[in-house]
């Protein structure tokens, strides 16, 4: 059993009590002074009967408190749920009632009105709401040991957290995730990340599982959150720009592709940069160009793959200088602990270079989906090689390249069936992206022609379809080569920077 991450952090706290461990708008804390807080929740939840297995919601902003009370309930056994301050009542309501939460802890008149108005049950009778006004921490100066003892000790395959993702069918599903396997990324991370000792900046929302990279790596390895103030991403962005100019040294840096290449516009080409240690890069395919303006501007630039039911992320990519000169960025190799498995349609591995499903085993699953046992056991089956043990279908089509790294390929989903034949558009696009003069493409079926839409390097000269039909012909199937290319300034994107299909088949038309 791993240790705990709040045991991880408690144990920094003891070695290095005075060490600054998160600095806000409001000032900056100690290790004494997180864990003291941390202690002041766990007393203020238990005496409003929270228990162990428990679970709290969590509608704060990012603050220095916001974490004391998510290490509070944690310290209390119980499990942390968060909920983002944006969202609308009735999503908050569907959460809330879904993980059965003991209490929900919020900020403000404004936020405490909605949830009261929008918690499940006659007044009176549903979860406890808890303004951060009405219990502040009390900063203590006595010995960090004696907070430290009055917590609880955590089980390993207790839950540490629910995580509410987008569902196909439109309600969101819980991911539960255990402590093992939240210890057991926390640590593969502080010792793969450079900068895992260093200050880290918070800019993204607690209801994004890459958020755990930015906060719990740092504080379980003695560094120091700088809190970005707000609750959005948009917000986060524009304070993340702000205090990339002013801080002289970041640690660990986590961002998606999209926040890393508007960011990078943000800050402008002038900009020189301070010393970034580790940029971990992950919830999207990451691209040469959105990479290559960081590369003299960071140690260590990683790209991280893992969905939100393998614990943030299971397999790693260091980017080189040879990545990007080559035009393919890899998902990697796999964490320790963690397996893969590239599955065909019968469940059997695929053949070495073959396209396959990417499924992910080991110490890092998720428990599967809260009140949902038949999709839990659809996505998390049995592990087709090994008695006994799971495995989870992420849905993402992978293939190990010729160096034995993993590259990513796209959504199995998105197959198109096309004269008789399942085409894998990922397949098309990566071949495409491959060529010299190409920096970006998709590709979607209209009517019963399949059509490349292509993001030039020269938008004022971009290739010439029959030079870029001529050039697939050399690297794909018959069959699979599109017929018609059209040129775009940019690829369509939803609001999560995720390339927007439906958004492509209009354009065509």
């Amino acid at each position: 059993m791993n240790t705990s991450v709040p045991e991880l952090i408690a144990r920094v706290a003891a070695d290095f009590p005075d060490r600054r461990a998160v600095r806000d708008p409001a000032g900056h804390l100690t290790y004494r002074e997180l864990l003291a807080g941390a202690g002041h929740w766990e007393r203020v939840l238990r005496a409003q009967g929270v228990a162990a297995g428990d679970t709290v919601a969590v509608c704060l902003p990012r603050s220095a408190v916001t974490l004391q009370a998510i290490l509070g309930i944690w310290r209390a056994g119980a499990v942390f749920v968060p909920l983002d301050p944006s969202h609308p009542s009735h999503r908050w309501s569907f959460v809330v009632a879904d993980c059965g939460a003991r209490a929900v802890v919020c900020a403000g008149d404004a936020d405490a009105g909605r949830l009261r108005a929008a918690l499940p049950g006659p007044a009176g009778t549903g979860p406890v709401v808890l303004r951060v006004e009405d219990v502040a921490p009390n900063p203590s100066s006595g010995p960090v040991e004696d907070v430290a003892a009055e917590a609880l000790p955590v089980e390993g395959s207790a839950p540490a957290y629910i995580l509410y993702t987008s569902g196909s069918t439109g309600t969101p599903k819980g991911v539960v995730v255990g402590h093992d396997a939240f210890a057991q990324y926390v640590r593969c991370a502080g010792e793969l990340y450079k900068g895992a000792s260093g200050p880290a900046p918070w800019h993204s929302p607690l209801i994004f599982d890459a958020t755990a990279t930015a906060l719990w790596v740092p504080l379980a390895h003695g560094g120091e959150i700088l809190v970005v103030p707000g609750s959005d991403p948009l917000s986060g962005l524009e304070g993340l720009g702000l205090l990339l100019e002013e801080q002289r040294e970041i640690g660990i840096l986590k961002i998606t592709p999209t926040h890393l290449e508007s960011l990078a516009e943000w800050l402008g080409p002038e900009w020189t940069g301070n010393t970034i240690a580790s940029l971990v890069v992950g919830g999207e395919a990451f691209r040469p160009d959105q990479a290559l303006p960081w590369l003299p501007l960071c140690d260590q630039i990683v790209n991280e793959y893992g969905p939100t039911e393998s614990t943030v992320g299971v397999v790693v990519a260091e980017v080189t200088d040879r990545h990007v000169d080559e035009g393919v960025i890899p998902v990697g190799h796999p964490l320790p602990g963690t397996e893969i498995l590239l599955l065909g349609a019968d469940d059997t591995p695929v053949a070495h270079g073959e396209a396959g499903e990417l499924c992910v085993a080991g110490t890092q699953l998720a428990d599967g989906y809260l009140n949902r046992p038949e999709l839990t056991a659809e996505r998390f089956p049995p592990h087709p090689l090994i008695p006994g043990a799971r495995m989870y279908r992420t849905g993402d089509l992978a293939r190990v390249g010729r160096d034995g790294e993993l590259l990513y390929l796209g959504r199995i989903d998105e197959q198109i069936k096309f004269r008789g034949q399942r085409i894998e558009p990922a397949e098309i696009e990566a071949a495409l992206n491959g060529h010299s003069e190409v920096v970006q493409s998709a590709v979607v079926l209209r009517s019963d022609r399949l059509v490349a839409h292509v993001v030039a390097v020269d938008a004022l000269r971009p290739p010439r379809g029959q030079d870029l039909a001529a050039y697939l012909k050399e690297l794909l199937p018959p069959g699979w080569v599109p017929q018609l290319f059209e040129p775009l300034d940019r690829l369509p994107v939803t609001h999560n920077g995720k390339l927007d299909r439906k958004a492509l088949v209009q354009v065509t038309g």
